[in-house]
């Protein structure tokens, strides 16, 4: 399954939508997303995962290229991480190094 990106507003984030599989065919296109997003709208990034299905280390490196753009005045927040995507990220243990929760509601509001 492709990957789709999408993207919205909530408050002061910007809202990177995706949904399909990340892996060696999307990431390239993922990571090239957010770091537009971050150098011409926002340094405050919520990604919504909550329709991944799959997800390899090499989306998990487009996200990582994200997050340490935002570590010194921004804010890089994932949402919606299902188990199989919270796998990756906790055997990684990335899970203890992003900003994790359930919802884009909840990553916005705090």
């Amino acid at each position: 399954m492709s990957l789709t990106i999408a993207d919205r507003s909530a408050g002061d984030f910007h809202v990177v939508e995706l949904a399909g599989d990340i892996d060696i065919d999307s990431a390239r296109e993922l990571r090239a997303h957010i770091v537009g997003c971050i150098a011409d709208r926002s340094p405050r990034v919520v990604v919504d995962l909550t329709e991944v299905a799959f997800m390899d280390s090499s989306g998990l490196g487009a996200l990582v290229g994200g997050w340490q753009l935002t570590r010194e005045g921004g804010a890089f927040r994932i949402a919606g991480a299902n188990p199989v995507v919270r796998r990756v990220l906790s055997i990684t243990g990335m899970e203890d190094v992003f900003d994790l929760y359930p919802t884009v509601d909840d990553a916005t509001s705090r």
